[in-house]
Order: structure tokens, then C-alpha cells, then sequence
């Protein structure tokens, strides 16, 4: 393995050690629960709350009341705007909420089940809109409630709605705590199931339904967590992230053609942080151990940049 240094230039970052884009999860089943397995049958639909005679009052002069909404998100075309209202009142239920340019309210997505009278409560969230603002997909998660976070997985019931129709669909089989990813450009998403053993990691095609699957690299190690997925801007690697009961970390690199893997970096939990890709096609690591340095690899022929010097550790 080939080391580079790059200087003079310095670049420190400050990483939470727990990664924000996942939370734990439980199997708790939500209404219309799908059977874990890969047929397809067809997705049971429910019809969300159209709403469009609904309007929201507005007033002549900006309003001090900033909006209650815990997340807000616009759609790729501006047309849209989804907002998540969580009650004050810990026993009623959250709702996400979709009005249009003007203010409008055209959909409402209701909370499925029953709320828990204690914590941790299942969050409903809203994950992305399609490329194309035709559909909003969302999820439910765990809230952390300390003990061991199991921040490899995303959460569980992923579905989307149909802005045309306002039906909802669930979008991917199984039951409980998976970890998933949308490609770039909203055609496929990879996954993996907490329910399954061996672990399998998978790709869909959202448009023609078809799926490619593989069993995770190296299984014969006891994973305790397979999942935090990233795909590259370019949407044609993947890479994931699979833990033992050990605590080691394995940084596996998936090519979503041939299903091939490849692991690139095997490290105990906390000495090294996976950010991602980079702009230039690397893999992303934040070294602790070393400073806080940020590394680059190459997938292709494990090529390592290390992108500045470390810094002194107090």
C-alpha cells in the first residue's frame, strides 16, 4: 500500500463519534406489515389524507411564530414542501404534512400504530423525495435511549407517497431494523436486513422491481450490524459498513453490477470514522488515532492520501 503525504495543506475536522445520518431501531411492526421474503407480491396500498380544500391562513405581515416543524424539506423542483409537526402532547401522534407553492396543504401522511406511553417512541421521518418531486419516501426510527447504539442501521418501514394519487406504498420487504440508500439518480437502492442470516446485502431496481443480492463478505465472522451504505455521486460503487461482537469494523466496498466486494479497511470501533465518498471517488476516513487527519483510498487499487499532517493530541 502506497502512502502519500499532502502538505502544506491542513484540514481538521470535528466528528461527533456517533454518525447523525442513523439511529437505532426496534422491530416493532407498523400498520400493513410486509412478509420477509423477496416474491412480488404485490405491496399493500393505503390512501394518505388528501387535503387539498385545505388551506392555511395567511396574514398581510410576516408572522413572529416560527413554524413548529421539527424537519423541513423542499422538493427538487420547488413545487413542494414537506414539513414533520411533532404534538407537544407525547401521546398523540405525529404527522408529515405537504403543501404546495403557495401555501397550501395538499397531503397529510399520518402516524401508523398506536404511540408507546414510554420512551423510546418509534419517530416518523422524513428521508428524501424522489428525483423527479413525484413521490416522497419516509420512515420510521428508534430514538437513541442509551446502551448500544446501533448506528449502522437507518430505521424500518420504508415508504413512499404518490402526489398525483396520495396513495402510499411500502417500498421495501422484511420486518425491523435495515439500513438503506437511494442511488443519486433515484433508480435503485441498496439495503440491508437486521432479520437476516447470513447477512445479504441488496440491490433494487425501483423501476423494474428487479433485484441483485449477495451475501455480505466475510460472513463467517459473527456481524452484529451490517449497513451505514453510501453510494458515490456517480451512483456506480457503493460502500457499507458490517461490525462484530469484537467491536472490529470492516469498510466494505460493493460494485452494484457484479456484486463484487471488497474489503478496504478493517479497524477497531472509534479509532477510524467512514465520512463517505469524496468529490474525487475516494473513500473518506477520519483517523483519531492520528491526530484527527483525514485519509483518502483509492477502491480501485487501495491507493492511501493523507490529506495534511496530524495534529497534536491534547
Amino acid at each position: 500500500m502506497r502512502i502519500i503525504i499532502t502538505l502544506p495543506s491542513l484540514l481538521i475536522f470535528l466528528v461527533s463519534c456517533s454518525p447523525a445520518r442513523v439511529s437505532p431501531v426496534s422491530t416493532v411492526a407498523a400498520a400493513n406489515t410486509v412478509s420477509p421474503t423477496e416474491t412480488k407480491t404485490p405491496y399493500p396500498t393505503l390512501t394518505a389524507n388528501p387535503t387539498a380544500t385545505a388551506t392555511l391562513s395567511m396574514s398581510a405581515t410576516p408572522s413572529a411564530t416560527p413554524d413548529p416543524a421539527i424537519q423541513i424539506l423542499n422538493s427538487p423542483d420547488s413545487k413542494y414542501v414537506a414539513k414533520l409537526y411533532s404534538p407537544i402532547n407525547m401521546l398523540d401522534k405525529p404527522v408529515i404534512k405537504i403543501f404546495d407553492e403557495q401555501n397550501k396543504l395538499l397531503r397529510q401522511i399520518p402516524y401508523q400504530g398506536e404511540v408507546p406511553e414510554g420512551d423510546p417512541k418509534p419517530s416518523l421521518t422524513i428521508y428524501e423525495w424522489s428525483t423527479d418531486s413525484s413521490q416522497l419516501y419516509f420512515y420510521y426510527v428508534w430514538s437513541p435511549d442509551g446502551g448500544d447504539w446501533a448506528f449502522w442501521w437507518t430505521g424500518y418501514d420504508l415508504q413512499k407517497i404518490d402526489m398525483k394519487t396520495g396513495k402510499l406504498q411500502r417500498v421495501l420487504p422484511g420486518q425491523g431494523s435495515m439500513s438503506f440508500a437511494i442511488s443519486p439518480d433515484g433508480t435503485q437502492i441498496a439495503y440491508t436486513r437486521a432479520q437476516d442470516e447470513p447477512s445479504i446485502i441488496y440491490v433494487r431496481n425501483l423501476v423494474s422491481g428487479a433485484v441483485k443480492k449477495a451475501k455480505v463478505l466475510s460472513d463467517s465472522k459473527n456481524y452484529v450490524r451490517v449497513g451505514d451504505i453510501y453510494w458515490s455521486a456517480s451512483g456506480q460503487n457503493i460502500a457499507f459498513q458490517t461490525e462484530t461482537d469484537d467491536y472490529m469494523v470492516q469498510t466494505i466496498y460493493l460494485n452494484p453490477v457484479t456484486m463484487k466486494q471488497k474489503v478496504i479497511k478493517e479497524y477497531e470501533l472509534f479509532t477510524l470514522f467512514f465520512q463517505g465518498w469524496s468529490d474525487d471517488g475516494k473513500l473518506e476516513f477520519l483517523d483519531y488515532e492520528h491526530g484527527n487527519r483525514i485519509i483518502h483510498i483509492n477502491p480501485g487499487n487501495d491507493e492511501t492520501v493523507v490529506i495534511g499532517t496530524p495534529t497534536s493530541r491534547p
